[in-house]
């Protein structure tokens, strides 16, 4: 059981550093510094591994598919996130992303006709069920006050970045199913693109300059801090995960990421502790028991 859930616990920490940088660093010019040197990282070894020039032909073979990856898993997700931990509680972001199964189910409905059972549909709307009471009932601890109803412009970007980043991911399986790429290479990729339009988006905004004098030490080495744990080695122990379990015990245990990073954002930064989290929690994680439950039954009868 440890070994299925610390993982979680130290990908959690990252999103919490995120959430200090994001305190002084505006939310593109701080995608940008995380995503290239990471990228750049992940580059470094895997050319240490492949042939440079079948790597270049490779991905301008493919360099569509690599564009849209790039847009709506990196680009896109990445700056709604960063906004929404800039504006609103970290938790509740993190809470939000838990959402992944369920949209992804919605996309492969409508994209690629396939079917949703009673289980899933129902399952999928406990779900959004917990998140709306989440950001119903807790959405006066939004930093920013453009809001849509009850729902805040920092909660639409948290919902937003999953919405894009799943559907990014439709297009990352269809690169992995041509046998090119590994999730490495194209995580690094896209990571590493992503990074430079981020970081160039900044620039014409005019944020560079500003931010650049915010980089103290503490800033730096919580940078470093994120890229290792969040990119690195986060990769690699959730690629671990991958190989030793099944993907729906690997997506249950994931759920504890959210309460990690409750804890986190209590104990290191001093947000605030909020009823409406665990009821939220409580709700979502039936909402994955009943969209999972075929896959359990499946998987405990082996």
């Amino acid at each position: 059981m440890f070994s299925l859930i610390y993982p979680f616990a130290v990908l959690a920490s990252g999103i919490t550093a995120n959430k200090m940088i994001l305190r002084d660093l505006p939310a593109i010019f701080f995608v940008g510094i995380r995503m290239i040197p990471a990228g750049l990282i992940l580059l470094t070894y895997i050319l240490i591994k492949t042939n440079l020039k079948s790597f270049l032909t490779k991905i301008k073979d493919y360099s569509g598919w690599l564009a849209i990856a790039t847009f709506f898993t990196t680009f896109f997700p990445a700056l709604c996130k960063a906004y929404a931990l800039k504006h609103t509680l970290s938790s509740k972001v993190a809470l939000i992303g838990s959402l992944d199964p369920f949209i992804t189910a919605i996309y492969v409905y409508f994209i690629f006709g396939e079917k949703l059972t009673r289980n899933k549909l129902f399952g999928i709307l406990l779900g959004f069920t917990g998140s709306i009471i989440l950001v119903y009932y807790h959405s006066g601890q939004t930093q920013n006050i453009e809001f849509f109803g009850f729902l805040s412009l920092a909660e639409l970007a948290a919902f937003g970045s999953v919405a894009l980043s799943r559907f990014g991911w439709i297009y990352v399986q269809k690169l992995l199913r041509t046998k090119q790429f590994t999730p490495m290479e194209v995580t690094a990729v896209t990571m590493l693109i992503g990074g430079i339009l981020a970081l160039f988006t900044a620039i014409v905004l005019g944020e560079g300059t500003h931010a650049t004098l915010q980089l103290t030490p503490t800033i730096i080495m919580l940078l470093i801090y994120t890229i290792c744990i969040g990119n690195v080695i986060g990769y690699n122990l959730y690629a671990r995960l991958l190989k030793h379990y099944s993907s729906t015990f690997v997506a249950l245990s994931g759920f504890s990421l959210p309460f990690f990073v409750y804890l986190y954002g209590w104990l290191i930064i001093g947000e605030p502790l909020y009823i409406s989290f665990f009821i939220s929690a409580a709700i979502t994680f039936l909402g994955l028991l009943v969209f999972y439950k075929d896959e359990i039954k499946t998987a405990l009868h082996r």
